[in-house]
């Protein structure tokens, strides 16, 4: 597809590689505000290791695992366990991003340092999970190697452009998540740890936020299209992971995270940033695009009413039960 870009002057064919020479200035950019802001943190010192006992297995003392034994909510449990298998796909994810991006300059330094801080999550998430037995080890065991066994591959694995787009949108649906699991787990420990892994959460959205709104600026008809497609077609990585269906079924009645959090916590706050509605002067695909995500955003606002709704009574009908 060629484009003209009203930064260039000049008609441009913009495949990947002349997006990623073209970008290398803003990440170079991004990654260094990035290491600025962003604060190193110990996983041991977020694990409540005096709580841990042996499970069964070598240890004759060992105790094997009962859901009493932890004082995390049975909607943290499950919120826990899809996150942490969510992780646990890291090396899947690098691979993709580091043969997206490459792994020399800006791009490559970049790839390899939110792939370490993504690895802090996972230990920091297991070790709690064990240490305060949380979830039953071994079926977590089973999970993990059910998952990882499929691997990954992103829906956007296609195009560097809807790559960056997604992650700018998925960051921060991840960044929610764990700070609502956090919320809801029942645990001011496992709050503290999830509140101190959504703040890298966070930091990694802006990054892509960021490297997205210069992406506009290059090329304006692209990136509209990109994000057309990832938001109307938007599916969370851990989508492929056993019982997730079920899984997020619970966590939506939960408020872990719904159709309503979706709508008004990920994807809203990203289009405003962007002011992706007010962009003018897009080619005719731009501009239907453009009129597409706004009709899709209308619908999902809709959607997310309705659910509200059957949330509230399903809220009624439960306190009613309670008072009788």
């Amino acid at each position: 597809m060629t484009i003209v870009s009203p930064h260039l002057g000049s008609s441009a064919e913009w495949t990947d590689a002349r997006l990623l020479y073209a970008l290398e200035e803003v990440v170079e950019k991004e990654l260094n505000r990035h290491l600025t802001v962003a604060k190193d943190w110990m996983p041991h010192e977020y694990v409540p290791w005096t709580d841990g006992r042996n499970f069964p297995g070598l240890f004759e003392d060992g105790e094997a695992w009962e859901k009493d034994q932890s004082k995390v909510t049975e909607i943290g449990r499950i919120a826990l366990v899809v996150n942490l298998l969510t992780e646990d796909n890291l090396p899947s994810y690098h691979h993709e991003i580091a043969s997206l991006f490459g792994r020399d300059g800006a791009w490559g330094t970049w790839v390899h340092r939110w792939t370490a801080e993504e690895g802090r999550h996972g230990i920091v998430m297991r070790d709690y999970l064990l240490a305060s037995r949380a979830v039953d080890p071994d079926k977590l065991e089973q999970f993990r190697m059910a998952h990882m066994s499929e691997g990954f591959e992103s829906d956007n694995r296609h195009s560097m452009l809807h790559s960056v787009a997604y992650v700018a949108f998925q960051e921060l649906a991840t960044r929610i998540s764990h700070r609502n699991t956090g919320h809801q787990s029942g645990d001011p420990v496992c709050d503290r740890m999830l509140a101190r892994i959504a703040t890298d959460e966070n930091l990694h959205m802006v990054f892509y936020r960021n490297l997205l709104k210069a992406a506009f600026e290059l090329a304006p008809d692209l990136t509209m299209q990109a994000v057309r497609d990832v938001v109307v077609n938007f599916r969370m990585p851990g989508h492929g992971m056993p019982g997730f269906e079920r899984a997020a079924a619970q966590m939506a009645i939960g408020e872990v995270y719904n159709l309503r959090i979706h709508h008004d916590d990920v994807i809203q706050p990203v289009l405003r940033f962007l002011k992706i509605m007010e962009i003018d002067g897009l080619g005719p695909e731009g501009q239907q695009a453009q009129e597409e995500l706004g009709l899709y955003m209308s619908g999902l606002d809709s959607e997310a009413a309705k659910f509200d709704e059957k949330l509230a009574a399903r809220k009624a009908r439960m306190a009613a039960r309670a008072a009788g």
